[in-house]
């Protein structure tokens, strides 16, 4: 195949069907809805399909609820729970969220399980576009086990990076198209799903890998902002000032990801770390990857470790939390590391009140106080910890919150040390430094 080259558009069949109906799948249906396009949608869990038959985005993103619900009332968009009818199709899309393991790593039979369908139900000729994550070797597998009888079908693999809150725009004019096909046919069908931009044709390994070497450098990149404001903490230096001139060196770009901030959590970006730590680890070379995991999964407490030598112990503590979901927009708690730190501070004794106005509803099993505003959930609390960069923080007029002690511990990196103690507040996170 040849990189960078399309070789002419390639048409697409009347009909494309998505497999997996949670963020990706409803993102992409709702990408190729707004192009005009018909959709069958599959999932085996009803409460998705239910989900996706009224309109409703699994995570609130942006534009996606609109979408399906004009593509339901123009008849353009079918709910199926049957497999085999999604396997029909003469282009089907896999956009599962793979599900994880203990350890991080893909482990979803759900992939497999849909795979096997195509091959028993794919019409001759038709392609399967894999866009949800696999380790690197899964298609090779897929061709050589569940595919090994059906050499007329086609398997491509486009990497997504779809960034939460903006994951429609990302789909419908992607900063980067990767296209891992096995031959320059497929690859042309599925470069027609994102018409005017130009792909990067390549293996269907090459492609596996650009994904994890995306998320494994962006999960680096956040590692070593934070080992980095670590040591600038212990030595009384802002962290932020070191990274801005940082990124004024030529030979780093600009928009490298490399402020100090919250520690990566979820599967998004641990996913590809622990794929290339047992790819490394079955060739002889782990130890980067097992440093970045091991960095990341240290600081991710910084908060609460903050608020614990303060305090010496939280037991009984009252403690706020702004901030719940996995992104500041979004809704959804799913991988949210805020709500890690609130079970934390639970397990250690501390009372906890929470407040995020577009958070979901929390689960029911949470000994916690939510509140409806960053007002009411300090009101008489101990300490405020920041669990995400909420939006409003940057407008809150902080001299007029009435918390029992103005304490504030931020692991976000989200407020400004000088308006803090402005408004008489003690500041404590990693922009804290000498007199603060």
């Amino acid at each position: 195949m040849t990189s960078d080259d399309q070789g002419g558009a390639a048409a697409l069949p009347a009909e494309i069907s998505v497999c997996g109906l949670w963020h990706l799948g409803t993102t992409v249906a709702a990408g190729l809805l707004s192009r005009g396009h018909q959709v069958v949608g599959y999932d085996p869990d009803d409460g998705l399909r239910r989900g996706a038959g009224r309109a409703q985005a699994p995570t609130g993103e942006p534009g996606v609820g609109d979408a399906l619900a004009a593509g339901l009332r123009e008849q353009r968009l079918r709910i199926t729970g049957d497999i085999a009818d999604w396997a029909r199709s003469t282009l089907c899309l896999l956009t599962y969220d793979s599900a994880v393991d203990a350890e991080g790593g893909v482990a979803d039979d759900r992939l497999d399980a849909a795979v096997a369908a195509f091959a028993e139900y794919g019409p001759r000729g038709a392609v399967l576009v894999v866009l949800s994550q696999v380790p690197a070797g899964t298609h090779t597998r897929w061709r050589g086990g569940l595919l090994a009888g059906r050499p007329d079908l086609r398997i491509v693999h486009v990497p997504e990076n779809l960034r939460l809150g903006e994951a429609l725009a990302d789909f419908l004019e992607p900063p980067r198209l990767v296209i891992g096909a096995e031959d320059d046919t497929a690859a042309r069908l599925a470069a027609a799903l994102f018409p005017a931009v130009e792909s990067a044709n390549v293996s269907l390994t090459e492609a596996e890998l650009v994904k994890h070497a995306t998320n494994a450098y962006l999960g680096l990149c956040v590692a070593f902002a934070n080992e980095l404001a670590w040591i600038g903490f212990r030595l009384g230096a802002d962290p932020t000032v070191v990274a801005r001139l940082l990124k004024t060196d030529p030979r780093i770009s600009p928009r490298a990801p490399l402020l100090p901030g919250a520690a990566f959590s979820g599967s998004t970006l641990q996913r590809d770390l622990v794929a290339l730590r047992r790819l490394g680890t079955e060739h002889g070379r782990a130890e980067l990857f097992d440093s970045v995991l091991s960095a990341n999964q240290r600081h991710a407490y910084f908060a609460v470790d903050l608020l614990r030598a303060h305090y010496g112990g939280l037991a009984g503590r009252r403690v706020a939390v702004a901030g719940l979901t996995y992104k500041p927009t979004t809704r959804t708690l799913r991988d949210s590391l805020p709500l890690r730190l609130v079970h934390q501070l639970l397990a250690e004794g501390a009372v906890v009140s929470a407040y995020d106005p577009l958070a979901e509803e929390l689960p029911g099993d949470l000994a916690v106080e939510r509140a409806g505003s960053l007002a009411a959930c300090v009101k008489g609390a101990d300490a405020l910890l920041i669990g995400s960069a909420l939006p409003e923080l940057a407008d809150t007029d902080w001299s007029r919150l009435a918390p029992a002690e103005r304490l504030v511990a931020d692991g976000c990196v989200a407020l400004s040390p000088e308006v803090l103690r402005a408004a008489g507040w003690q500041y404590l996170g990693m922009r804290q430094v000498s007199g603060s």
